[in-house]
């Protein structure tokens, strides 16, 4: 059973250039809310990156820090923990912040926010490296092939949180939460944040319970830069105003990791003491958008219906993609209620071929889409018609291009059953102001939840005699009007001379 459809509207988008930073300042996360506990109850230090879910130190590619630091290590850690498996290397539980940051730098060495690359992660969800492929080439890759954005889907986050380290009870919040985030858990929790301004890192030879020899300081050549909490140490001290003398305020500080391999700090480690974020820049202090943590809670998903789309188009940096359900034959656009929005091909990735170069063979790419949350509407319609509509936006070059093929997935059986429709060029030609629409059909489940169309055996005897059945025709097929509106092909099947019962085969189409 083939079918499919898209549909072309114009918009107007501007897609900013940002800093690295850890959260849009309007970003409006829900904050991170625990019961702190005395300073003296909890461990003296703890290091999370001993724990089997934590990867290898990444050397991060270009300005990539923010996802280096939001999907490496802090997605990596939290989906590993979230599965009770280790890292160890392996590619396949190791998560690729190439992936997600080439839908954030418009096709260049550009930095980025790490709460878009964690919001990516809530709908679309993150592929891993063995999927992604090397970690090592120097063009701005988005993948091709089904399978790899489907493997993606099953990997998110369910919640994003915000820590204001501002207070002492807001680090003490955050401690609990690296502890064990407050689940009893033995692992606790990774933390984002970002370091502005003059900073650098500096010798330490105090006292520690973690060994790291290297420590944070506001006074160096550093600029906008993302990094991860790991841990912390409130053995260590440090001299923050240089009186010669630790006081209480100038005791304890977070263990950090860097994204630039193991040459930086004490082998890509660092303490940051915990003085700076309880002072404002004017007393020596962190500028107010550095002064809090990102937090995450992941989960694993098993998307229940997709979309997989292939496309050949010029410049990727045109298209958003959204897509939608409505019900019967007649419908000519998704039903309110039911279109969705996706965080992945919204004008991004800059003017480059689809799979992120000018080779004619990256033109052309094959993605998948969740649409698991449509589910619901769909199954209350008696002939769910489900649409890709594709927005084309002027951002740079104009480019060409047309939808190639859309495959239905349902998962709902417990396999795989598809639909698909295909597409020439000039039917799936991608041109402003233009609609295409997906083919609706009277689909139907069988018992074991596949979907089929309905062989259908007369009930009652005919009336009509033996010997005026056995001439007839039984190749012809005959138009019929359905109920929903929409037609079907008939035709007569497999006359029984004794019953005197025929079977009609009837065939949906557009």
């Amino acid at each position: 059973m083939r079918f499919g459809f898209t549909a072309l509207v114009l918009i107007l988008t501007v897609m900013p250039v940002v800093a690295q930073q850890t959260v849009r300042p309007d970003a409006g996360l829900a904050p991170l809310r625990m019961n702190p506990s005395s300073m003296n109850a909890r461990p003296l230090s703890v290091d999370n990156s001993k724990l089997p879910y934590f990867p290898e130190i990444v050397s991060q590619y270009g300005g990539s820090c923010a996802q280096a630091s939001a999907i490496h290590y802090l997605f990596t850690y939290e989906m590993n923990r979230t599965m009770e498996r280790a890292v160890e290397g392996n590619p396949d539980n190791t998560f690729s912040y190439r992936y997600i940051w080439h839908f954030l730098n418009d096709g260049g060495d550009n930095g980025g926010f790490s709460s878009d690359g964690i919001e990516i992660t809530r709908k679309a969800g993150c592929m891993t490296v063995a999927d992604y492929g090397s970690e090592l080439d120097n063009y701005y890759r988005w993948p091709s092939g089904y399978t790899k954005y489907y493997n993606a889907m099953h990997y998110r986050t369910r919640n994003m949180y915000m820590v204001d380290l501002s207070t002492r009870q807001g680090i003490e919040t955050l401690l609990d939460y690296m502890v064990d985030k407050g689940d009893g858990h033995p692992g606790g929790g990774l933390a984002g944040f970002s370091l502005t301004g003059d900073w650098s890192v500096t010798d330490y030879n105090g006292p520690s319970e973690t060994g790291l020899r290297d420590i944070i300081v506001l006074r160096g050549s550093g600029g906008a830069h993302a990094m991860t909490f790991v841990g912390y140490d409130l053995s260590v001290e440090y001299d923050i105003n240089r009186d010669g003398m630790i006081q209480d305020n100038e005791k304890g500080a977070f263990i950090l990791v860097n994204s630039w391999d193991t040459w930086w700090g004490t082998d890509g480690f660092a303490y940051i003491p915990f003085s700076y974020y309880l002072m404002g820049k004017d007393e020596g202090g962190l500028d107010a958008n550095c002064r809090s943590a990102l937090c995450i809670e992941t989960e694993y998903h098993e998307p229940s219906f997709t979309m997989g789309v292939k496309l050949n188009y010029t410049s990727r940096n045109d298209l958003i993609l959204r897509f939608g359900v409505a019900d019967g034959a007649q419908a000519t656009e998704p039903a309110p209620g039911t279109v969705m929005d996706y965080p992945i091909v919204r004008a991004q990735g800059g003017d480059l071929f689809m799979q992120g170069t000018y080779f004619d063979s990256a033109k052309n790419i094959e993605m998948g889409f969740d649409l698991s949350e449509a589910i619901a509407a769909a199954d209350t319609m008696k002939a769910p018609c489900w649409f890709l509509t594709v927005i084309k936006v002027i951002s740079g070059k104009s480019g060409e291009g047309y939808v190639s093929e859309l495959t239905l997935h349902d998962y709902r059986s417990g396999k795989d059953s598809t639909m698909t429709r295909q597409f020439n060029q000039e039917n799936g030609k991608i041109s402003m102001t233009k609609n295409f629409k997906v083919p609706t059909r009277s689909w139907f489940k069988n018992k074991y939840g596949e979907w089929y169309e309905p062989v259908t055996t007369s009930s009652n005897p005919l009336a009509e005699s033996a010997d005026v059945m056995k001439g007839y025709s039984w190749n012809n097929i005959y138009g019929i009007r359905k109920s929903d509106g929409g037609y079907a092909k008939m035709r007569i099947r497999n006359y029984d001379s004794k019953t005197r019962k025929i079977t009609l085969e009837i065939a949906n189409y557009e």
